[in-house]
């Protein structure tokens, strides 16, 4: 399942990373970014608990950081 949240994200992430871009532009998107991460944890601190959320997120962390790791060796 794809999510369009993350779709925009990747599309902001490449934008401000382009090597063909001033600072001045790049900087927008990552306060972009920025703005959008502390939105995030704001809906994310009121938001409720639900069963099976802490294995979740047990298990997608450790997706992460073997991701992680394949990808620097």
């Amino acid at each position: 399942m794809t999510n369009p949240l993350l779709n925009h994200i990747d599309k902001v992430y490449y934008m401000m990373m382009d090597p063909g871009e001033t600072g001045f532009i790049t900087f927008e998107y990552k306060k972009q970014l920025l703005e959008a991460k502390w939105r995030i944890d704001e809906c994310l601190e009121k938001a409720s608990t639900y069963a099976g959320e802490s294995e979740w997120i047990t298990e997608r962390k450790t997706e992460m950081a073997l991701n992680k790791i394949s990808r620097s060796g």
